[in-house]
């Protein structure tokens, strides 16, 4: 018996001499190389199929993952970049003007950077995939500790409440800028806001959004008519400026788009929110656009997580000389001055505008209405008539003048102005 021992034990050092001298043995499955001090490793599932077990990557500090999708890397806040580096601890520098990518395809021992954003800073990983096994994806992975500012040029700095939100465009301190809000369970919550062209005795935009608190249709309309008591009294408008004109008191932000309370509703009967419409636009196609709108924000929280509008009538194109052969309500002729004023000193806009921007998980998407204020148009327009209306974010602030958005991530904000999909839309 001892002898068999021996015998064994000088064959297995005879065996692993022999290894040892010659090509290292296969390594095991599910191996992962380090390739840095302090990396971590581990298998993201997912890759042939996710029934068979999926599995996602988020790191403590990030609010969102990435995970494997058709077989490539993706993640709604993320973008990647190949490195021509092989191990980590040969990944020194981060490549903040590279062309980072929405996916990046997966191939064992490839290493890549990712690049993480939130709506102020971006934040970085490093990792390589160690190996791809059946549904398996081994990779070994480092937070970098590099933080960066996200840019963002056109932002508002105006000191006061509201004036970061993403409804606002950027204020013109030449104007008056109020915040109408409220105070639920304790805390104070945004009704909408304006900007006010004393000039014009109009505003230059009306901004609010839709969430799952300000979406709910719970109350009616209250007709509360009043003066606004948050603008200085030598800028406030009344009813006198809005009575025996032939015009209709047409709202901005329209009483439906504030039904979440009385006192939401009371406020946009502020005669501040007040715009002199010709009665068959106001009751007809521009009822229309605010309806599809308001079917957008109030597709809260299943389709979207909130939904931004900013609305106005154009201050820089006025609807001047003009004489409608349609009486108003109150008997008389809407009529505009060679200045385009009403014979109540109030600017008439020649155009009305919607922006919408809408956020689904930390994805944007931004389309928009500018439809000339006239008499004529469809009374119960179709989908494909109210769509010849739509332009840019980029068309219309070129043609209003106002930076929409503008406290968006310039990145964002480039990509989500520039152009429109109607097939993005539920019509």
């Amino acid at each position: 018996m001892k002898k068999f021992n021996s015998l064994t034990l000088i064959l297995g050092l005879l065996i692993m001499s022999l290894v040892a001298c010659g090509e290292d043995p296969k390594l095991p499955n599910g191996y992962i190389e380090i390739t840095q001090d302090g990396t971590t490793t581990m298998v993201l599932k997912g890759y042939n199929n996710p029934s068979e077990g999926f599995s996602v990557l988020k790191p403590t500090g990030f609010a969102t993952p990435f995970y494997i999708k058709d077989k490539e890397f993706y993640g709604k806040a993320y973008r990647f970049i190949v490195a021509p580096e092989k191990r980590l601890d040969e990944m020194t520098t981060i490549p903040k003007d590279g062309n980072w990518q929405e996916k990046a395809s997966i191939v064992p021992g490839i290493a890549y950077w990712v690049r993480y954003g939130d709506l102020v800073a971006y934040r970085y990983i490093k990792f390589r995939v160690g190996y791809v096994e059946g549904n398996n994806v081994g990779i070994e992975y480092l937070v970098s500790e590099e933080i960066t500012t996200r840019p963002n040029i056109n932002a508002n700095t105006l000191l006061v409440d509201y004036a970061t939100n993403w409804e606002m465009p950027h204020i013109n301190t030449s104007n008056t800028f109020v915040a109408h809000d409220l105070t639920v369970s304790g805390s104070k919550v945004l009704n909408f806001a304006y900007e006010w062209n004393a000039t014009m005795n109009h505003t230059e935009w009306v901004a609010f959004s839709f969430d799952e608190l300000t979406c709910k249709d719970v109350t009616k309309r209250t007709d509360a008519w009043d003066v606004d008591p948050l603008l200085p009294e030598s800028m406030r408008t009344s009813n006198a400026n809005h009575t025996n004109d032939g015009f209709d008191r047409g709202h901005i932000c329209a009483s439906e788009d504030r039904v979440w309370s009385v006192d939401a509703n009371k406020q946009t009967f502020y005669f501040s929110n007040m715009s002199p419409q010709l009665a068959s636009f106001n009751q007809n196609f521009w009822v229309a656009i605010e309806n599809q709108v308001r079917l957008w924000g109030r597709a809260i929280p299943n389709t979207y997580d909130k939904v931004y509008v900013t609305k106005g009538g154009t201050m820089n194109h006025l609807l001047k000389n003009f004489t409608s052969n349609v009486a108003g309500a109150d008997g008389k002729y809407p009529t505009t001055d060679e200045n385009g004023f009403t014979i109540k000193g109030l600017a008439c806009p020649q155009y009305y505008f919607t922006a919408v921007l809408a956020d689904k998980n930390g994805e944007y998407k931004a389309i928009a209405f500018l439809v000339e204020h006239k008499e004529g148009l469809p009374k119960k327009p179709t989908a494909a008539e109210m769509q010849e209306y739509v332009v840019s974010i980029d068309e219309l602030e070129s043609f209003t003048g106002i930076d929409f958005f503008c406290n968006l991530p310039d990145d964002i904000e480039n990509v989500v102005e520039s152009s429109y999909s109607i097939d993005d839309w539920a019509w």
